[in-house]
């Protein structure tokens, strides 16, 4: 879950309405630099993802279920 917020007085206060949300549940808020830093992550794993193509073979195909 990514909801916005602003920290202030030690708390991180939500910006909108949420809902289903659990009282003494912890939920982890991103800024919006970690959220890019994610997408950037993202996009050069999809990048290396035809170096491992010797991987999709019929003798590693027992670890695809790991």
């Amino acid at each position: 879950m990514s909801v916005e917020a602003r920290f202030a007085d030690g708390v991180f206060k939500p910006l909108g309405y949420l809902t289903a949300v659990v009282p003494g549940k912890v939920y982890r808020v991103f800024s919006e630099e970690e959220i890019r830093g994610i997408g950037e992550d993202l996009a050069w794993l999809k990048t290396a993802e035809p170096s491992f193509e010797f991987w999709d073979n019929a003798e590693d195909a027992v670890y695809d279920r790991l």
